[in-house]
């Protein structure tokens, strides 16, 4: 394009020049100098490409905690959000600044589970000019009733959007309403007392423009939670 603008600009000169010669001495004549012309022509500022660049950060955690693990999952069905929650117009500086708006009556779910059993993981992939997000999901449900079969069977070809807490009290977001993570459940019995019995919740959706990113805590706040099954005793 620039390469165009120049040879354009050179070609109107010219016949300006050989067309109304005294009129362009007239108006060359006012002008202190024809730097202008050499902005337009050469100058690498001319056209403006919005790019960013690469930014001094530490990463090293010096002298501060950093924690694994998950603390809390938050879990909501896509079809129960309005619209397209979270989208990259909502992303601000590496964090999702506003929560999403929840069809009439529908809230989120929170699902327990045994210590160190969850994760949120993203990758990114792709040859270059090509590369994206995956978002992958992983959660262990201890024991066998027909309560968590009933709730595991709810997330057959149903897709999710997860809100998931840090140890470090940080949350973060998987999937999207319009992309969400498609969970598949698998059942082990055990072969001897000593096994684990329960369900393992595994999900993972490619084809995002972001990657795990965290939540902004005032967005966290305004999240419409189902009440424990403590309190509607």
């Amino acid at each position: 394009m620039k390469s165009f603008l120049k040879y354009a600009v050179f070609a109107l000169a010219t016949l300006a020049f050989v067309v109304f010669p005294d009129q362009v001495a007239l108006a060359v004549s006012s002008v202190d100098s024809l730097a202008f012309l050499q902005d337009v022509l050469v100058s690498p500022t001319a056209v403006t490409v919005g790019l960013v660049s690469l930014a001094n950060i530490d990463a090293t955690s010096y002298q501060k905690p950093n924690p694994g693990g998950i603390r809390k999952l938050l879990i909501a069905l896509r079809k129960d959000i309005v619209g397209i929650w979270p989208k990259e117009s909502l992303i601000v500086d590496g964090e999702i600044q506003t929560g999403p708006t929840m069809v009439t009556g529908k809230k989120w779910a929170q699902y327990e589970f045994p210590d160190g059993t969850c994760s949120l993981d993203d990758d990114a992939g792709g040859d270059p000019g090509f590369q994206s997000y995956k978002h992958s999901l992983d959660l262990m449900m201890a024991g066998f009733s027909k309560e968590l079969a009933a709730e595991v069977r709810k997330h057959l070809n149903a897709g999710c959007v997860v809100i998931l807490e840090h140890n470090d009290g940080q949350h973060v977001v998987g999937g999207s309403s319009d992309n969400p993570i498609f969970i598949k459940p698998g059942f082990k019995s055990g072969k001897k007392g000593g096994d684990k019995r329960g369900y393992t919740l595994k999900g993972e959706q490619d084809g995002f423009m972001w990657g795990i990113l965290p939540l902004k805590e005032t967005a966290v706040t305004a999240l419409v939670l189902l009440p424990d099954a403590e309190d509607e005793e």
